[in-house]
């Protein structure tokens, strides 16, 4: 005898058949040509693509990635001194992937957050980067949430949520670079990073100098978070200072 599936089995099934039809449908109007539909629906669209589901073909010709992008550190002890900026991206790729013919993808940790916190600040409001730039001591991510969510030109909330977790996650890496290269008892209160885009000239223009982009980020407080490891973080830097 045939078998009854359960009504709430369809239910389901349907329910799951028209989110996967609605998003498909979004993103062929998000990755299609420039039309009215696409105007008008533009700020709930980009709000629901931007940034998980974004579509970037800069990986193949003919137009492969031109961009460099580097992490840089430092650490202050007040809000007047400060250390020098460390090119934490370059201690990586010396360390870990230059000379090496099967290099670890972890490797480039740094590299892989400059470009995800670059190319969403890319796409912020002159007042959101601003914000972004600015020093903040305490109670540093939901200050920044609260200032950039009240502007009325603001970007889409996901890309905002986005931002800032790149930057805490920055700055738990900032810290832990802090501890194991200027030591616990420095004094370091505060972290900040930025990060430099080197834009590759075009064939035309090959004799330039490379354009470099800097985008940085004001001080932030320390911050561990659970399952952090000082001590395996610093016997990895020390590795990476040799």
């Amino acid at each position: 005898m045939q078998q009854t599936r359960p009504a709430w089995l369809k239910f389901l099934a349907g329910v799951l058949g028209l989110a996967v039809g609605a998003h498909l449908a979004v993103t062929a109007l998000f990755v299609g040509p420039n039309n009215a539909a696409k105007d008008s629906l533009k700020e709930p669209m980009n709000a629901y693509m931007l940034p998980m589901f974004q579509q970037n073909w800069s990986l193949f010709a003919p137009r492969p990635i031109g961009t460099e992008r580097t992490l840089f550190v430092r650490g202050w002890y007040n809000d007047q001194r400060h250390t020098e900026w460390v090119n934490v991206t370059d201690l990586e790729i010396d360390a870990a992937v230059l000379h090496n013919l099967t290099p670890s993808r972890v490797g480039i940790v740094t590299r892989r957050a400059a470009t995800r916190i670059g190319q969403q600040h890319a796409r912020m409001t002159s007042e959101e980067r601003f914000a972004l730039a600015s020093h903040y001591h305490h109670d540093a991510w939901d200050r920044l949430r609260a200032r950039m969510m009240r502007e009325d030109d603001r970007s889409p909330a996901s890309r905002i949520s986005y931002v800032l977790r790149y930057d805490q996650a920055i700055t738990a890496y900032a810290t832990q670079f802090a501890y194991a290269w200027w030591g616990e008892d420095a004094g370091v209160k505060y972290v900040q990073f930025k990060t430099e885009e080197s834009r590759a000239p075009s064939f035309a223009n090959r004799d330039r100098q490379p354009t470099v982009v800097t985008r940085e980020f004001g001080r932030r407080p320390l911050i561990e978070h659970d399952g952090q490891d000082r001590e395996a973080f610093a016997a990895a830097i020390e590795r990476f200072a040799r």
